[in-house]
């Protein structure tokens, strides 16, 4: 017994099950964009070091010839209406981090491809070598309009301590919105160089109560809280460097149901149970197929208030803003 015991037992346990073939879907449609993009990749495991093994595209990445990817349009109703090709296409500037880069394969419509949000959009994809199909749908977050500003006022006003307004209603299948003012300058060096940046001041997300649009949202800031930010993001200006201002958006950005529970589950634990649910909206694999839309409010630049703020105010004098000659 002592004999059989001391050779049949060891120390090696092998903590890996047979291989068992797992595809990872990352796709957003807008409808707003002329090209729809797809990540597609598999899950892989490994007997080494597993951030050595992310590292190499072999191992997570799909060989082109393997997969055939396309979407399909459907009606409201169901009705079949068309298919829409997806090719693979070279992304050469990822940047870096635990998974392989610059360099990474992903699937594309063609340019030009226009997707009606009034439609369903059924992604499917089949792995050659094994059979297996991939599929998800998804249908898109509607057009809207910003009430408030209103287009007929062409430069942004942030003078004053007045609480300022942004104004829409809800698109069908919208539900999260993130507000972001982007505000565009001109930065000239001490030899001349002209060059352009932007600084963002990303308001706090809000939700309409329900995806069947119509909502009013109302979104009420603080203009002096736009100065506040403006010189926590912008460096001060080193000697002789100068700065204009230039245009200035309201950009609204809204999610629909899916990637919001998507996003929400996988949002930064805030409590001592780290553990999360798995969510997934894919047939035959995991990730997530959802919709995103973005609108632009557009203005000028800054009314000669809000300049003369930005210029002179105690909050960003130091940023070197001037006015424009």
């Amino acid at each position: 017994m002592v004999i059989m015991l001391s050779t049949s037992c060891s120390n090696e346990v092998d903590i890996n099950d047979d291989y068992k073939e797992i595809s990872i879907v990352y796709g957003l449609l807008d409808q707003s964009e002329s090209r729809h993009y797809v990540k597609f990749t598999k899950a892989f495991q490994t007997d080494g070091n597993v951030y050595l093994a992310t590292g190499d595209a072999a191992n997570s990445q799909y060989k082109p010839d393997e997969v055939e990817m396309w979407m399909e349009e459907y009606g409201v109703s169901g009705n079949y209406i068309k298919s829409i090709s997806m090719d693979t296409v070279l992304v050469t500037v990822k940047d870096s981090g635990a998974f392989y880069y610059p360099n990474q394969l992903i699937y594309a419509t063609a340019e030009g491809v226009k997707l009606n949000q009034n439609r369903i959009y059924k992604l499917k994809a089949k792995i050659k070598s094994s059979g297996n199909v991939i599929e998800a749908e998804t249908g898109l977050v509607n057009d809207f309009n910003i009430d408030k500003p209103i287009y007929l006022i062409k430069y942004a006003d942030f003078s004053g301590n007045y609480t300022k307004t942004i104004q829409w209603y809800s698109p069908k299948k919208g539900k999260l919105y993130q507000v972001v003012i982007r505000f565009f300058y001109t930065e000239i060096s001490s030899t001349g160089v002209q060059t352009s940046h932007y600084a963002d001041w990303k308001l706090s997300q809000t939700r309409s109560q329900t995806t069947d649009g119509g909502e009013k949202m109302t979104y009420e800031f603080l203009g002096a809280s736009f100065y506040n930010n403006l010189a926590a993001v912008i460096p001060p200006a080193e000697d002789g460097i100068k700065r204009w201002s230039d245009t200035l958006q309201y950009i609204i950005s809204v999610a629909d149901e899916n990637f919001t529970i998507y996003m929400d589950i996988n949002a930064p634990s805030t409590s001592i149970v780290q553990e999360k649910p798995a969510y997934s909206n894919i047939a035959n694999g995991f990730g997530i197929f959802a919709s995103r839309y973005q609108k632009i409010r557009p203005f000028l630049g800054l009314n000669p208030k809000s300049l003369d703020s930005l210029i002179n105010g105690t909050k960003t004098y130091k940023l070197g803003f001037e006015y424009r000659p």
